[in-house]
């Protein structure tokens, strides 16, 4: 198996999809990676380590595949209980950081 196809097939099976292979002006490889749809597009630095590069991969993959998820995910609709005990909290006790108001 070709180098390019186990990047590719690290890369789809942690949903996203791999564009290319681009090459910088100082020779340094990056994959190109990208969210089906185009959401999320990330380049990752190859190293010259096939192992760690696609582990890399996969990585950075997973990332921008969870991102994209928490992104596009449907609002909140309740809150639970710890969170809205926070909001209580945070309202009763006056911060520190907040300006007061003076005329």
């Amino acid at each position: 198996m070709a180098n390019v196809e186990q990047f590719e097939k690290v890369v789809t099976e942690a949903g996203a999809v791999a564009i290319r292979i681009m090459r910088g002006p100082r020779g340094a490889e990056r994959l190109v990676i990208q969210t089906p749809g185009g959401l999320i597009t990330r380049e990752v630095p190859l190293r010259g380590d096939l192992d760690k590069d696609i582990q890399a991969a996969a990585t950075s993959a997973r990332e921008i595949v969870d991102g994209a998820k928490r992104l596009t995910a449907a609002p909140a609709r309740n809150l639970s209980a710890p969170a809205i005990t926070a909001i209580q909290t945070e309202n009763l006790m006056p911060s520190a950081s907040r300006p007061k108001n003076r005329p």
